[in-house]
């Protein structure tokens, strides 16, 4: 063996580790904040984090999960399968109670599926490609972001690599061992997040090419597809029932995610959606070189298929680059289904399902580029290698800067003062009133309002009012409801007229202000909107 060969497999153990270490720091950077005006996903980590508290403190049934915008029910509430936050609840009734601890179990979780990607890249790289994929996949800005996030897509990723690699290894091998662990994993990942289930086209795609319409006659495949499909069936059909019963729903029921007919008479709505998701993908997902290397994938497939067709080989990045494409299809056919969420700015999050998928096709176009062709000049081929390069270390730069831009998150800090303010100012056991978000998109269509941020800081129950339902009335029912504070934000979607909020100031009593928001007190037997005489204001008034 020549020196230089000698080199290159004694540097390899190496750059594996410095891979893998490098990822774990990287995720371990915020993962040391509870989950206060650090958050951010504000309503979706704050959601988590409350539904754990509630199983401490409400007892840990893993099928009655509770929030805490209840108004004046249980709280049972409808959401994909609760194993995160009844975990970190499990911990905390061990432990003691830290917010910290789930940021560190999606950490692990992270960090598993980068394991099961590494095992993916591998049997279907060569060794180059398989370091360059799995470097992409490692880095990739919304892997990253969600890695220490409370909420449960870092698990769904490596559930749905995991499934992936076990579904290859077992249409290779045919044993029951690879069978059983595609199957578990598919169905504990549609279980954790619905959005999963969009593997099943994957699925699909893998068995048409190998063993085309036939293939799907076996009884093993429909077995699979009715085991990896029915717990979350079972389990959404549950929790569906606490919607239809409480009227309490994390953003399943109570949201229009679907794409419709009536998007196409509304072309600036649809441009806009199609807009957004393309931007997500370009700039979270692939990143702008990383969609050349993607295309050069892609021009490999067409490559390898006229090869094999003169001597009967496949290239490896060839098998790489279909199966990141036909995920991409499946993640595509899911985006474009749920575009009302998916082609919305906020939801940047849902975008790392096709993070794998991106990966493998830029490892696939790194190692088709780096190819000699004997077609080509040497000076041809190098100079093609060193563009190769130059385009990998683009993807890992431009996807380090977004990292770094996304470090200690700070936005609702304010927010969060305004809560540790207000907090001894309301008795425990008093039902509070706090802003939401607008119930209608630009459509029309129901949106999920109900803020969870404001009663986790608070400690405390009650309702969600939307920013585009405010009125002295709507406010008087609550108020008639038990509602016995409200938190009124000052700024963003919930932002509230000034007759609004000097019609409050005439018949509630302002207890506290801050720069965010106001706290008013509300007297059950005057509600706003009762026409009763205003009430006056309060001499005790406090400035936060």
């Amino acid at each position: 063996m020549s020196a230089p060969a000698r080199g290159r497999i004694a540097a390899a153990p190496l750059l594996w580790g410095i891979l893998v270490l490098a990822a774990a720091a990287i995720r371990t950077v915020d993962a040391r904040r509870p989950a206060d005006g650090r958050v951010r996903e504000s309503w979706r980590e704050c959601d988590y984090a409350a539904v754990a508290r509630n199983f401490v403190r409400e007892g840990m049934d893993i099928l009655s999960p509770r929030i805490d915008w209840r108004g004046d029910g249980p709280g049972f509430a409808e959401m994909e399968f609760p194993v995160v936050p009844w975990t970190m609840a499990a911990l905390d009734k061990a432990f003691g109670y830290s917010e910290e601890r789930g940021r560190w179990l999606m950490v692990a979780a992270s960090l598993l599926a980068l394991g099961a990607f590494v095992a993916l890249a591998r049997a279907v790289l060569p060794p180059a490609g398989a370091l360059a994929a799995s470097a992409v996949f490692a880095f990739s800005p919304l892997a990253v972001r969600v890695s220490n996030s409370l909420q449960p897509e870092s698990l769904m990723l490596c559930l749905l690599v995991a499934a992936v690699y076990a579904f290859l290894r077992w249409l290779e091998k045919d044993g029951w061992v690879w069978y059983g662990l595609a199957l578990a994993s598919t169905a504990a990942a549609v279980l954790v997040k619905l959005p999963a289930a969009h593997v099943g086209l994957l699925f699909l795609f893998l068995l048409l090419e190998r063993g085309g319409p036939a293939g799907l006659k076996r009884l093993r495949v429909w077995l699979f597809g009715a085991g990896a499909l029915l717990p979350g069936i079972l389990w959404y059909a549950h929790a569906h029932r606490f919607w239809t019963v409480y009227g309490n729903s994390l953003g399943v029921s109570n949201e229009s995610h679907w794409f419709g007919l009536d998007l196409l008479a509304r072309p600036g709505a649809l441009l806009r959606l199609v807009d957004n998701l393309a931007r997500l993908e370009t700039g979270l997902v692939f990143t702008p070189l990383g969609v050349l290397l993607a295309v050069a994938a892609v021009a490999a497939i067409r490559r390898s298929r006229a090869a094999r067709e003169a001597r009967g080989a496949q290239a490896p990045e060839s098998r790489a680059a279909r199966i990141g494409a036909f995920w991409l299809i499946a993640a595509a056919v899911f985006y474009a289904a749920a575009l009302r969420t998916t082609g919305d700015t906020w939801a940047a999050y849902y975008h790392v399902a096709s993070a794998p998928a991106a990966a493998l096709l830029i490892g696939a176009g790194f190692v088709a580029m780096r190819k000699p062709r004997d077609d080509r000049s040497d000076y041809f081929n190098s100079r093609f290698a060193a563009t190769a390069a130059l385009l990998l270390a683009g993807v890992l730069g431009f996807e380090g800067l977004m990292i770094v831009r996304g470090f200690h998150p700070s936005r609702f800090t304010g927010l969060y003062s305004c809560a540790q303010a207000f907090k001894p100012l309301i008795p425990e056991g008093s039902l509070v009133l706090c802003s939401g978000g607008l119930s209608r998109d630009e459509t029309g269509k129901p949106v999920a309002y109900n803020a969870s941020y404001m009663f986790f800081w608070l400690d405390r129950k009650g309702f969600s009012i939307p920013a585009d339902r405010y009125s002295l009335e709507a406010v008087g029912g609550f108020t008639r409801r038990g509602a016995r504070f409200f938190v009124l934000e000052k700024e963003g979607a919930a932002a509230p007229s000034s007759d609004f909020v000097e019609g409050l100031k005439g018949r509630a009593s302002l207890a506290a202000e801050c720069p965010e928001a106001y706290l008013f007190k509300l007297d059950e037997t005057r509600p706003p909107g009762s026409g009763g005489p205003l009430l006056p204001r309060s001499s005790g008034r406090r400035r936060c």
